[in-house]
C-alpha cells in the first residue's frame, strides 16, 4: 500500500507474482455442504415447524448434497481467457443443478398438487440449492432423502436492511445545479479518489464495463443515470416473451427478485443513490458517479425485506447475463443467522467464473468484537469487502470492525481467532455522501452502502483499462495502491487503506501488456524504453522491428496518436 509518492518497481514486480498464486479462500465452494449426523432440518427451521398453524407454508431453502466439485472448479478459475472461464463455470454449475436436482424438483411438483408446496419453486444454480414455500408435513416428507444435504429457514429480516444515516436531506434539481459554465459539481468522495485525473489525464470513464447493482432498485429516468441503464440486447421491450431464453420475460433492464417481474423501479431511494456513486455523470448538476460512461445492471431484491435467496439470484443473474461487477450495500448479522456457508459459496462460484464481488462490511461500528461485527457475505474471506471513512480520510464511526472467523462454521471451519481474518479488505468515502434522489435531484447519505458503490466505479475503471483482470487480481491492485491510514500497515478499521483509483487503474494499464507494452512481452518495464523512443521518433522502423505489436500502445496518455505528449504517462506506466 502506499502513503506517499511512487511504489518502487520492486514492489510492483512482487504484487504481479503474488497475484498468480492462488488465493487463500479455505475449501472451495463446492465444499458447502454441511454434515448432519441424523436431522438434516436446521434448529430454527423445525422451530418454526413447530409453532406452525394447520396448512402453513414456511420458506425454506434446501441445500443439495452435491456441489460442484473442488477439483474441477480450480481449474477453472485457472483459464487466463475471461469469457471462456465464464462459459466453463456456469456451464458446469448448471450442468451439476440440472442433473442433482432433477429427481426432488419431480417430488415438489407432485407436492403442489396436493397444496404441501407454494406456487414459486426456485431451482438455483450458483450454489446448487432449491428455494420453495413448504409446509411441515412437505419438509418432513423430503428430509431423510440422500441428495439433500440441510434444510433452513429463509432468514427474513424485520428491521431496516438499510441503516444508513440521512444528513442534509433532499436537495432539488435548481439547488443543486450550480454554475452550468463550470461544469457539474465533482461529490468530495469521487474527488479524493482521483477519479477525475482518470477521465482527464487517462481517458478512462469506465465505458465498456457493466456494474450489477442489487439493491431496491434504480430509478431509470434520473437525467444523470438514464444514459447509464444497461439495455439487455437479447430481449425485445414488451412482448411478454423470454426472447433470449434466460428465465426472465422482458428483462429489459436487469429484474425484479422479490415481486418477481421487469419492473426494477426504486420507491426507497437507496438503489438509486447507490446507482448514482457507480456512475452518475453529473447531466442535473453534481458530478457523482466515479464511472460515468459504465452501464448500470439493475437487479432489485428489497421491498418488504427480502430473504437471503433473493440476492443470490441477482448474483446468479448477474454471472448470467454479461455484468463485469457486483456491488451490494447491503449484508446479514450474524445475530439473524444467516446461511454463511451458502453465501460463501456464492460468492467464491461468482468470483471463479471472473466477476468482482463486493459487498458494505456494515454499520455496527466497535460493536460485537472481537470477529462478530462485519457482516455476511462481507465476511467471506476473498470477497472485497468495504469499509467507510469521510472525505478527510478519517475512519467512520458506523464502520464495522474486522476481523472474522469460519472456524465454527461448516464444513471450512478457517480463519480460526486469534487472529482471524483481517476485514474490511479496504475503504472508500462513505459520510454525507452526495449521489442521486428519487426520481430527480439528490441527496446525502452516510453508512458503508456509499462507501461501497465509491469502490465499484474505481473497479469500473481499472476493467476499462484492463478488462482481463479477474476479482483476485483487482482486489490486489486496490490493497497495493491503497492510502495507508491509521497505523502503518493493514488493520481491521480501514484495512488496506483507502482506495487510490488514480493509482489502481495505472497498475492495471501495466499489468495489461497493452499500454506502455511497447516490445509485446506481456509487462510494462525497462525493456519497454527503447522501443518506445523508436516508436515516438522513427514510427516506419519501429513497425519493421515490431511487426506483431501496434504502435498504439505508445499512445500512453490517449490522445489518438503517439507523441511526445506520451512521454510523461509512459513513464508513470513504467514507474507508479
Amino acid at each position: 500500500m502506499r502513503r506517499d509518492g511512487k511504489k518502487p518497481a520492486l514492489i510492483v514486480l512482487t504484487a504481479v507474482l503474488l497475484m498468480t498464486l492462488p488465493a487463500a479462500s479455505g475449501r472451495a465452494a463446492s465444499a458447502v455442504r454441511q454434515q448432519f449426523d441424523t436431522d438434516k432440518i436446521a434448529p430454527t427451521l423445525r422451530d418454526a415447524m413447530r409453532n406452525a398453524q394447520a396448512g402453513q407454508m414456511l420458506p425454506v431453502v434446501i441445500l443439495m448434497a452435491e456441489q460442484a466439485p473442488d477439483r474441477r472448479m480450480a481449474e477453472l478459475r485457472a483459464i487466463a481467457n475471461k469469457s471462456v472461464r465464464r462459459a466453463a463455470v456456469i456451464d458446469l454449475l448448471k450442468s451439476t443443478a440440472r442433473r442433482t436436482q432433477a429427481d426432488l424438483l419431480g417430488v415438489l411438483k407432485a407436492a403442489q398438487a396436493a397444496g404441501r408446496v407454494g406456487a414459486s419453486v426456485r431451482p438455483l444454480w450458483l450454489s446448487n440449492v432449491i428455494v420453495a414455500d413448504m409446509t411441515p408435513a412437505a419438509i418432513e416428507q423430503i428430509a431423510p432423502r440422500d441428495d439433500i444435504a440441510s434444510l433452513h429457514l429463509e432468514s427474513m429480516l424485520g428491521d431496516e436492511v438499510f441503516p444508513v444515516e440521512p444528513s442534509d436531506g433532499e436537495i432539488d434539481v435548481d439547488q443543486a445545479a450550480g454554475d452550468s459554465t463550470a461544469g457539474p459539481v465533482i461529490e468530495c468522495g469521487v474527488a479524493l479518489m482521483g477519479a477525475p485525473r482518470v477521465w482527464d489525464e487517462l481517458g478512462i470513464t469506465g465505458s465498456g464495463t457493466v456494474v450489477c447493482v442489487i439493491d431496491t432498485g434504480c430509478c431509470i429516468t434520473h437525467r444523470d443515470l438514464v444514459n447509464q441503464i444497461w439495455v439487455n440486447a437479447g430481449e425485445i421491450p414488451g412482448n411478454g416473451i423470454d426472447d433470449d431464453n434466460n428465465g426472465y420475460v422482458d428483462d429489459i433492464n436487469g429484474w425484479n427478485f422479490w415481486e418477481r417481474n421487469n419492473n426494477v423501479a426504486d420507491t426507497f431511494g437507496h438503489g438509486t443513490h447507490v446507482s448514482g456513486t457507480v456512475a452518475g455523470d453529473g447531466t442535473s448538476g453534481q458530478q457523482t458517479g466515479m464511472a460515468p460512461d459504465a452501464k448500470l445492471m439493475t437487479c432489485r431484491y428489497f421491498v418488504s425485506f427480502a430473504g437471503e435467496s433473493t440476492i443470490w439470484e441477482s448474483m446468479q443473474y448477474a454471472v448470467d447475463n454479461g455484468a463485469d461487477i457486483i456491488t451490494v450495500s447491503s449484508g446479514w448479522p450474524h445475530s439473524v443467522n444467516p446461511q454463511r456457508a451458502i453465501w460463501r459459496a456464492e460468492c467464491e462460484n461468482a468470483m471463479a467464473a471472473g466477476l468482482a464481488v463486493l459487498y458494505a462490511a456494515g454499520n455496527e461500528g466497535a460493536c460485537c468484537r472481537p470477529f462478530d461485527a462485519v457482516r455476511t457475505p462481507g465476511d467471506v474471506p476473498d470477497v472485497i469487502t468495504v469499509g467507510a471513512v469521510n472525505c478527510a480520510d478519517f475512519i467512520a464511526s458506523f464502520s464495522s470492525r474486522g476481523p472474522v472467523t469460519w472456524q465454527n462454521v461448516s464444513p471450512y471451519n478457517d480463519w480460526p481467532y486469534p487472529p482471524g481474518k483481517l476485514k474490511p479488505t479496504i475503504s472508500a468515502p462513505g459520510v454525507d455522501t452526495l449521489s442521486t434522489s428519487v426520481c430527480s435531484g439528490y441527496r446525502r447519505l452516510s453508512g458503508t452502502s456509499m462507501a461501497t458503490p465509491h469502490v465499484a466505479g474505481a473497479v469500473a475503471l481499472m476493467l476499462e483499462a484492463n478488462p482481463n483482470l479477474d476479482h483476485f487480481q483487482i482486489k490486489q491492485i486496490l490493497k497495493d495502491t491503497a492510502v495507508d491510514l491509521g497505523e502503518p500497515g493493514p488493520d481491521n478499521s480501514y484495512g488496506a487503506g483507502r482506495v487510490d483509483a488514480y493509482e489502481a487503474v495505472l497498475m492495471a494499464l501495466k499489468m495489461g501488456g497493452g499500454l506502455g507494452d511497447l516490445n509485446c512481452d506481456g509487462v510494462v518495464d525497462t525493456f519497454d524504453i527503447e522501443p518506445f523512443l523508436v516508436a515516438l521518433f522513427e514510427p516506419l522502423e519501429y513497425s519493421l522491428r515490431y511487426p506483431d505489436c501496434d504502435i498504439m500502445r505508445g499512445d500512453t496518455n490517449r490522445d489518438g496518436s503517439v507523441n511526445a505528449f506520451d512521454i510523461e504517462s509512459f513513464l508513470d506506466l513504467l514507474f507508479p
